[in-house]
């Protein structure tokens, strides 16, 4: 696949991903407009994260990961063989799901009654046991995606989250003269709606592709292709379940060090996974099963030459977004949580929470591609290990700067991007060693990632800059203490966050140009301008 071929997927996915994710921005505005970082959205939120549990075993991770080199692999012998596979997976899905839901169910009901629960934990239970249903659909949903993505359909498999978060706005909305704590079980319900939608806006396109009679569908049977892939996911879904438990006992560290900390940690993290989705994993997701593809096929030196790509893009990328969220955070956070029930202690502690997620989104971006190249070489084995080892790690992590440090909800944001350089240096160094003449050495020196670096440090320097002759300077705000006299008219939030976004990007442009970053104008060309860096400089 030529680099051309690439940059034209990643944008299809890209433009969609952006739609979706200005889709949620405007959720969690409006659940900060409506209910701020009341306690019982806190509640929600950790609700939310035990519910979708099985989200990232069956429905995206490790699902997806080995769902796209198996498929890939049978496809290039027979699409037909390949589709069968898929509709069998997909029933097999829907019955192991629908039981999983009714003993879940069941344990909630018996826990509410004869259980002996906190206030609090009541709460977080019930709220989980009006969440949970909507994993059937999230999980169908993550299983039509991973077909479309192989067959070279990013748009509407990205668009799709709008249905959902669109329902989700209306429902905070409608609720947000209600007490919290009324509201939480009705929003709940709506969600679930929402998520059933998600999946609908995706079936039509699945069912054209995975075509065949409607009894093809319902006649049970597991071929040998679904244990073959249920051999191979098992090990990536241990590594993968235990960082989810992980995610969950995160958002229960963040409420012990602070009742509202889960509500910090919901708001923050949704602006990384915006720079994280709309950047990083759409260069990932489009690349994937080409690489699988490459690999199954024993193309290496196609394969090799789709890493080495994949690699300098993430890091041109996603080093000048980690100084983007350093200078652009509270900006940011103010401009889209600023009103309503969400107060300036509310955002200088979101902010900082953001902050540290921030220093995350290199090595989360590559660990997702290094990890791809294992899966495609059919060893889950490896990945597993690793990710266990980050669970321990982030947990011990967690437990230090929680009760050892006293950190506040900080401590498990700071905790996860710490993790994630460990799992991302491990997974590199395995990968680095199993390569031997093959490769997988990303073919970018020192000298041109150091030249990235200085670019994002140049470009923070100059919305510094900026923000220090503002009125209310707002790049270091969180460390400012008492009031922090933030803007809360709209007018002003976005004037103040144009200003530092363009005092980045101007300061990021001229360095990338005056010292020819090449990478940074690469990228530049590609997407914007949609001509090659080679062609500037033979200019």
């Amino acid at each position: 696949m030529t680099e051309k071929s690439l940059t034209t997927y990643v944008r299809r996915f890209f433009s969609g991903t952006l739609l979706s994710r200005i889709s949620g921005m405007g959720r969690d505005l409006t659940m900060a407009f409506a209910f701020g970082d009341h306690p019982s959205v806190a509640a929600f939120m950790v609700a939310f994260r035990l519910s979708n549990l099985f989200r990232r075993l069956l429905g995206e991770g490790p699902f997806q990961s080995a769902f796209i080199p198996h498929f890939e692999g049978l496809r290039v012998q027979d699409p037909a063989k390949a589709n069968f596979f898929f509709r069998k997976l997909s029933l097999l899905i829907v019955l192991l799901l629908v039981g999983i839901t009714i003993c879940v169910e069941g344990g909630i009901v018996a826990l509410l009654s004869w259980g002996s629960l906190s206030e609090g934990n009541h709460e977080i239970i019930a709220l989980t046991g009006w969440l949970f249903p909507a994993i059937l659909f999230i999980c169908l949903y993550g299983v039509n995606i991973s077909l479309l993505n192989c067959y070279d359909s990013f748009f509407i498999p990205s668009i799709a989250p709008i249905v959902c978060n669109i329902t989700w706005i209306a429902a905070a909305f409608y609720l947000r003269n209600k007490d919290p704590t009324m509201a939480m079980p009705t929003l709940a319900k709506w969600i679930v709606m929402g998520f059933i939608g998600q999946w609908l806006l995706t079936l039509p396109l699945t069912l054209r592709y995975a075509t065949a009679g409607w009894k093809e569908w319902f006649k049970f049977h597991i071929p040998k292709e679904v244990k073959d892939l249920a051999k191979a996911f098992m090990l990536g879904a241990i590594g993968v379940g235990a960082m989810q438990i992980n995610a969950f006992v995160d958002a229960l560290f963040a409420r012990c060090a602070d009742i509202r900390g889960p509500a910090y940690l919901w708001y923050s993290i949704r602006l990384e996974q915006l720079a994280l989705a709309i950047f990083g994993i759409a260069c990932i997701s489009a690349v994937v099963p080409r690489l699988s593809r490459a690999i199954k096929k024993n193309d290496m030196v196609d394969a090799q030459n789709l890493f080495s790509l994949s690699y300098k893009r993430i890091l041109a990328v996603m080093i000048p977004c980690t100084f983007a969220i350093v200078a652009l955070a509270a900006a940011a956070v103010n401009l889209i949580y600023g009103r309503g029930h969400f107060t300036e202690f509310a955002i200088g502690k979101t902010t900082a929470c953001l902050w540290a997620y921030g220093l995350g989104l290199v090595p989360t971006t590559l660990v997702i591609l290094f990890s791809a190249i294992f899966y495609a070489q059919n060893n889950f084995r490896k990945p597993m290990l690793i990710s266990v080892l980050t669970v321990v790690v982030n947990i011990a992590l967690n437990a230090i700067f929680v009760f050892g440090y006293k950190m506040g909800a900080i401590s498990t944001a700071l905790a996860t991007s710490i993790s994630a350089f460990v799992n991302c240096w491990v997974l590199y160094r395995s990968l680095y060693h199993m390569g031997g003449k093959m490769g997988w050495k990303p073919e970018i020196s020192p000298a041109r990632i150091v030249k990235i670096c200085l670019a994002g440090c140049f470009a923070f320097l100059c919305a510094f800059t900026v923000d220090y002759f503002m009125s209310s300077p707002m790049v270091l705000a969180p460390l400012i203490d008492g009031a922090l006299n933030l803007p809360r008219s709209v007018a002003a939030q976005l004037m103040t966050f144009v200003m530092l976004f363009v005092a980045f990007a101007a300061g990021l442009l001229f360095y990338a140009y005056a010292f020819k970053c090449t990478d940074l104008i690469e990228l530049l060309q590609d997407f914007v301008f949609r001509k090659k860096a080679s062609e500037i400089e033979a200019e």
